[in-house]
Order: C-alpha cells, then structure tokens, then sequence
C-alpha cells in the first residue's frame, strides 16, 4: 500500500492547475489532510513544498492561503529541529535551515558575509590558482612565499591564517582588485572558490523570502487566455514610492531569490538600488525593474535586470539589455511556478519594459526556444512566443512560420516536427510595436570599429585621446566630469566622431548622457532615444 503522503500528493498534483470554482474545495481538503500527517520523508517534503509554493502564489480562497502558509511553518519548524541530522537529503533546496553549496561572484559573498540570515564557509576552492592570486594581492614583503611550490592550505598556514578566518581573507585579498574589476573577476573565476551557506533564519528560504504585499489577489482561474496587444499598451500606473530602507530590503529578497535558486545574474549582484523601481499591477503580480552600479554599466546600453513577484514570491527573473528603442530580452520563471500564467507574466513584463523605458522593438534570442536547448524544442516554446507576437526575423523562416501556424489552425493534433522548430532557431525572434526597425547597438559599435580603424589606424589609445579633445572643444573645456562620468564621456566622444554629431542641440544630448547614465538609466534611455532619432 502506497504511503498516505504519497497519495495525497498525487491528488493534488492532479488538480494543482485547475481554476473553475469546481476544485477550490477539494485542494483545501487535501492540504488540510496533509497537514495532519507527520513530515519525516525528506523527499516527500521537497514535493510537497515545491507544490506549497505555487498554491501559496496562486490561492483560491483564504481558506487554501491560510493552510499554505501554515504548512510553511510547519515545514521549517520541523527542518529548524532536524537541521544537523544526516544525510542532508535537502542539500541546495532552498528550504528554511538546510544548506546550499555553490560557486558565487566574488561581490555577492561579500554581501552574503554581512547578511546575519545566513553564515558562509569555505568548501573548496582550486589548489593550482590561490598562489597565482596571492602572488598580485599580497604586499610586496610577502609575495616570495607564493613562489616557494606551496600548497594552497600550507601557503596559508605560513601566512598565519586561521582556518575560521580563510574565507575573509580571500575575500579581503580579492577586494584589493575593485579598482582592476575585469582582472578580479578572471581571477575569481579561475579560482573556483565553493562555499557551503547555512540557512540559519526562516527568511532566508524560498518559502518565507516575499516581499509584503497589502492585499493577496485570489484566483477565479488561471488566466491563459488574452490578447497580448491589450496588455503591452495598458497604461502603466508609476511604481510604488519607496524610501531606501525599503529598496534595500527588496534588493536582498532580490539576490535571496537567486541564491536560494543556485543562480545568479550581474544586474542583482551589482544592482544600483537607487535605480529599483516596483510596479504594483493586476492579479497579484508586482514587477522590480532595477539597473548596476556605474562601475559594472554596459557601454552604451543598459543592462536592466527585473524579479517579477506573484502574490510576494519571486516567481520569475531576468533582464532585457535595452538600447534605445530596442531590446534583447530574456524569460526565466522559477521551476514552481510553471505552468500557470507565463505568457500573461511575459506580458506584464514587457509591458513594463516598454513604458518604462520606451522601447519599441523586443528581440528573444534562439536559446530561449530550442538552441543547444533541447527542452525549448520538446515544450515547443517558438509557439510560446509566436502567440503573443514575437515573429522570426528572417523573411525565409518567417515564411515556413507563418505556413505551420496555419496547418496548426486547420488541423487539429498536428504538431510541428522537432526538425522544423530546430530550423527556427537559426535567427532570433522580434515583437515589433512600431513599423520603422530601430537602430541596434551593433550597428553602433560596428561604425564605431570602422571609424577608429579608418581614422585611426585601430590605435585604440590614439582614438580616444583624439575624440575625447574634439568633443571637449565643441561642448566646452570647462565642464567637470567625476570618476564614473569620465568612463561615459569616451563613449559619448567616440558616438559624435563616428555618426558624426556637430549640431549644437545632439550635443547638448551627449552632455546630459554623460551626467545621466551612471545616476539614471531611464533617462540617460530617454535621452538615447532622442539622440538617434
């Protein structure tokens, strides 16, 4: 006879995605009965949970919202006791008070290291690299014994650090890079440190990090079917006034979402949490769009990274990489949470990305739906993003698209075969909301090239010099430009020499582009916007 917990799991997996007003009733009963049997299969918990999160983001009533959140109390309060017992059967899931062993960025560790929700130890880390690393962060007087052929524990030892202090002192050592950032990262990389984080406060898991919400939205049913066009022109209310106490709190839900998740992404771990924006919209999603610190921007475009919450649970994350009008754009939902709304949470989405930032032309590249990705091609995800009206950009394969889509449409159970939805992916796919292509940051970098090579000779040192002093005789000598704006204003040279731009008025532009991008990338966008039109 199966276990009891076993088949009530089967029974709600069953119905988990079903919203007619006929099952609300029956998913309460069976997390009722649920809550009545004792946890001690560590597999079944990691089912359970993971079911527990997509209910608790979806509810029907506050009868089924009550019974979740009770259950994710009972959850960690049990994993709370049976933390140290072994095995660790729940090792990287996310769950209260179990651990998670993974590489990170050098800059997420160090935010890690002052987070009093988790504690960070060493696991491991490559015994070829720590003295190639110590042998440029170490002071001069030290630095010969990273050549005496020691091992990474014995050159430790004979710089007198503690076993319990190692990882601050790599970590203090590698802060010694900030000023060479490209260097510090290659090296970090190469050094493969794995760290194992405790959880150690109930906050700190995917069941209790959310972001508080005044009101749940409850669920009549999943909303599956819309049109598209509706939503991205909706107007967008302004995002919801928040002071920096708050913007950091959901900055570290923000990078709590990644971890828990074994992932992580440059525009969370470098967020300019001046720049987070929350949007508050309909069916209980609300969208944090936020862009990095100047030190980490893009040259030219914007990175802009968003978390996108369901009733306060990171539910999806990503970012677009935003140049003018245009945008690459990418979509990842976290695993519990499929299968319900993807393409009205895409939607939502792009909306924002569009109103907020002005954007007029999204681009998904062919990962997203099948290249080297062989569960894009079984789920057909082309389809995905074909509903809502992304089109190939190649006239040869949006033609054979446009030529399925209607056998589709005339016969029912017809499936396009892998081989085709794999020939699709040899260009990307674009949703067009203006009939005029917008200017692309390659075409930009690849006069840019030309420019510097034609003029220049590709002496890229003599390029810079040479356009930075004629951008400063047109706009005036006497500006003053601090650290993070002197890295903008050679961009902003290079863009006048190479288009070219004499006109009192686009220069005008340039000069504010300068002051606006490390501080604003909304409007340093706006102004972009302006200048190529």
């Amino acid at each position: 006879m199966r276990n009891p917990i076993t088949q009530y799991l089967d029974k709600l997996r069953k119905i988990i995605f079903i919203y007619d007003g006929t099952r609300a009733d029956e998913k309460a009963s069976i997390l009722e009965m649920l809550s009545s049997l004792p946890l001690t299969n560590t597999k079944k918990i990691l089912d359970y949970h993971e079911l527990l999160l997509f209910i608790a983001a979806h509810p029907e009533n506050e009868r089924i919202k009550n019974s979740t959140e009770k259950e994710f109390h009972r959850i960690g309060q049990y994993l709370q006791k049976t933390a140290h017992a072994p095995p660790n059967d729940l090792l990287d899931s996310g769950l209260p008070y179990t651990n998670i062993i993974r590489h990170f960025s050098h800059d997420l560790l160090l935010w890690m290291k002052t987070n009093p929700e988790c504690t960070i130890t060493i696991d491991s880390f490559s015994e070829l690299d720590l003295n190639t690393m110590l042998a440029i962060t170490l002071p001069p007087l030290e630095q010969e014994l990273t050549t005496a052929g020691m091992g990474s524990e014995a050159l430790l030892d004979a710089l007198y650090v503690r076993k319990k202090e190692r990882l601050n002192f790599i970590l203090d050592q590698f802060s010694t890079l900030n000023t060479t950032l490209l260097v510090k990262d290659h090296l970090w990389e190469s050094l493969k440190l794995y760290v194992e984080i405790t959880l150690n406060n109930r906050r700190f898991s995917s069941s209790f990090n959310r972001i508080p919400i005044k009101k749940t939205f409850f669920h009549t049913q999943l909303l599956k079917h819309f049109e598209p066009e509706i939503w991205y022109n909706k107007r967008l209310p302004p995002p919801k006034k928040t002071n920096e106490k708050q913007r950091i709190e959901i900055a570290d839900i923000i990078k709590k979402s990644l971890v828990l998740t074994l992932r992580e992404t440059d525009p969370s771990t470098y967020m300019d949490e001046n720049s987070l924006r929350l949007y508050e919209l309909e069916h209980g999603i609300s969208i944090a769009i936020y862009g990095m610190t100047p030190n980490r921007q893009m040259s030219l475009q914007s990175y802009i990274g968003y978390t996108l919450f369901k009733n306060g649970f990171p539910a999806a994350y990503g970012g677009s990489w935003v140049f003018g009008r245009s945008a690459m754009f990418g979509l990842n939902i976290f695993e519990p949470f499929r299968g319900g709304e993807s393409g009205f949470m895409m939607c939502q989405l792009l909306r924002v990305y569009r109103q907020a930032l002005k954007i007029d032309c999204f681009e998904v590249e062919p990962y997203q739906y099948g290249r080297d990705n062989p569960d894009g091609i079984k789920s057909g995800a082309f389809w995905f993003y074909y509903r809502h009206g992304f089109r190939p950009v190649e006239k040869s394969i949006l033609k054979i698209a446009q030529e399925e889509h209607q056998k589709i449409k005339a016969r029912p159970g017809y499936k396009t075969t892998p081989k085709t939805l794999l020939h699709f992916t040899e260009c990307n796919l674009a949703l067009m909301q203006s009939l005029k292509a917008p200017m692309k940051i390659y075409d930009l970098t690849h006069t840019i090239t030309k420019m510097i090579g034609q003029k220049f000779n590709g002496n890229r040192k003599e390029a810079a010099d040479a356009c930075i002093q004629r951008f400063l005789m047109k706009t005036g000598r006497g500006i003053k430009y601090n650290e993070n704006e002197k890295l903008v204003l050679t961009e902003m040279a290079f863009l006048a020499e190479s288009l070219p731009i004499n006109d009192d008025k686009r220069l005008a532009v340039l000069k504010k582009m300068i002051k606006m991008k490390p501080n604003d990338p909304y409007q340093y966008n706006q102004l972009l916007c302006d200048l190529l039109e």
